[in-house]
């Protein structure tokens, strides 16, 4: 894959992150937190399995860890388990419907939060915003999957 490619879906995953700490300063206040880089990230993948593998999902966990001030490695050890998770299963995925996926791929984004609180802020952990925060990322998943996947047939030349 081109460099191109590799900067237009960091610059994605990076205006993602950069919406969801606009965002999640709001929501939070309803106990709703969205994960888009993260969904963001696992569409990549989902889509273009063949083109990111583990060494991609490394650097550009590394990479949103230096720019967004998170724990040096926790980005890079999700993103590169989902990436792992993703390309084992890519075949079964692709035979599930939209509800399905979405219900997965938020799964997994609930998993990510909850680490990410179990680990950096365990008095701040809420089981109401896990249930919130799951359903309105099933629903910000399907939305997500039309708008990046319209973006990938535009700009992204294989």
């Amino acid at each position: 894959m081109k460099i191109n490619n590799h900067l237009t879906i960091l610059g994605t995953i990076f205006l993602a992150f950069w919406l969801e700490n606009f965002i999640n300063q709001y929501s939070i206040n309803f106990y709703i937190e969205f994960n888009l880089g993260f969904l963001v990230f696992s569409y990549w993948v989902f889509a273009m399995h063949e083109k990111l593998q583990a060494f991609s999902s490394l650097a550009y966990g590394v990479v949103v860890d230096l720019f967004f001030f998170s724990a040096l490695g926790f980005n890079m050890l999700f993103f590169t388990a989902m990436s792992y998770l993703i390309n084992l299963y890519v075949f079964r995925f692709r035979i599930f419907s939209y509800l399905q996926l979405s219900i997965f791929f938020s799964a997994s984004s609930i998993f990510y939060l909850a680490c990410k609180y179990l680990l950096f802020s365990p008095l701040n952990y809420s089981y109401l915003m896990l249930l919130n925060s799951f359903i309105f990322n099933m629903i910000l998943w399907v939305g997500l999957y039309f708008v990046l996947r319209s973006f990938r047939r535009k700009f992204l030349s294989m």
